[in-house]
């Protein structure tokens, strides 16, 4: 492994001794944690502008009470609860855009055990209603886990992708602009089992997204060509150990986008890119984490401009990795979240530095770390 490129170094980690649940210090900021009520079972979290008031908000898809609850960030650091709306059965995933062209901000969610998605659209208040077509029967099996929302063909509509594992691909729908997508649509196949957390960037700086997929042996990277037959051209990236969840993100600062692995053991893998689509894997860095990742998210935690990641995992700890030339990490628990799910990187308080919100995946709590005006 060479780690010209990548050095790790803990923060806060001695023998089982972690940091602080109600304060957490990265680098010179203090993050302090307060607890929210939120919904019941296995939560997925979204953070966007639901009012248009340049303050990122809060979406929650709770598994168990088959629901989206919405929160509404004021700015310095608080949320204020906007409601809660039916969101089919045993929601798993979530993506927002404004797939209707009406300016708002919409959802649409994954359905755990159906052959459906739930699309609803927004208010533009923080609110949601059914779409007319919704429920969406999409007939992925042996069911959808995951949901993204991107203009994959650049016609400026947005599309539907969702995971379809027994055909080991990726079902693409084409949006028609008016919160509705082209039924059947088409599998893209991606090499392997895709299962959860799949990611969408744009790998080659053409301005087209591009996809990346963790598969039972590899990562699946598909390359957007926009048009033809076969728009997407696929290369497989050989894992030791079976990929989890992936997400992409620049986490050295060279302005190309990097590949982060979980696995279902303790390892967490990045690979840095090359800004052409692919990945080398001779600098590529394995992090010691806690057993059995599940999600990713990125965002700018230091406000250093440079892409960071928060992890959670069946352990119980939650891991936060500091992007740069030196990869920083810190573990933590909070007692009042024994099983931590959905987590989600934004700023809360407008300070340029990325705050975070850790679900617990059994009951209806989720802490918020604030970072702390200096």
């Amino acid at each position: 492994m060479n780690l010209a490129k990548y050095t790790l170094l803990t923060l806060c980690f001695i023998a089982s001794a972690l940091c602080s649940a109600d304060t957490i210090k990265v680098e010179k900021t203090s993050y302090s944690a307060s607890i929210l009520k939120v919904g019941t079972g296995q939560p997925a979290i979204a953070a966007t502008d639901l009012n248009s008031d340049g303050n990122q908000d809060v979406i929650i898809a709770n598994n168990s009470d088959n629901n989206i609850v919405t929160y509404l960030s004021n700015g310095n650091g608080t949320l204020t609860p906007a409601g809660d709306f039916p969101a089919g059965d045993s929601p798993s995933g979530l993506s927002t855009s404004d797939i209707n062209g009406d300016g708002n901000i919409d959802v649409v969610i994954a359905n755990h055990e159906t052959s459906y998605v739930t699309m609803l659209f927004g208010n533009g208040k923080g609110g949601f209603y059914p779409a007319p077509n919704s429920p969406l029967s999409v007939q992925v099996t042996p069911h959808p886990h995951v949901v993204r929302l991107s203009d994959l063909d650049g016609d400026s509509k947005v599309d539907l992708i969702v995971d379809n594992r027994n055909h080991e691909g990726l079902l693409i729908l084409k949006g028609h602009g008016n919160g509705d997508f082209k039924l059947p649509g088409k599998t893209v196949k991606v090499g392997g089992d895709p299962y959860r957390g799949f990611a969408i960037k744009d790998l080659n700086k053409d301005g087209h997204s591009d996809l990346v997929t963790p598969n039972q042996n590899d990562i699946g990277i598909l390359i957007n060509n926009k048009s033809g037959k076969n728009p997407f051209s696929l290369n497989n990236l050989t894992q030791s150990e079976a990929p989890f969840t992936v997400e992409v993100a620049d986490t050295n600062g060279d302005g190309n986008m990097d590949l982060l692995v979980a696995n279902n053991l303790n390892v967490i893998t990045i690979i840095p890119g090359d800004g052409s689509g692919s990945f080398l894997k001779k600098k590529q860095v394995e992090i010691q984490a806690s057993n059995g990742a599940k999600q990713i998210a990125t965002g700018d935690i230091n406000g250093d401009d440079i892409d960071d990641a928060l992890i959670s995992s069946w352990s119980g700890e939650i891991l936060v990795l500091i992007g740069g030339s030196t990869i920083k990490s810190i573990k933590f628990k909070n007692t009042n979240i024994p099983n931590p799910w959905g987590v989600a990187l934004l700023d809360l308080n407008k300070d340029g530095k990325s705050d975070f919100i850790v679900a617990d995946g059994n009951s209806n709590l989720a802490a918020v770390y604030i970072s702390q005006i200096e």
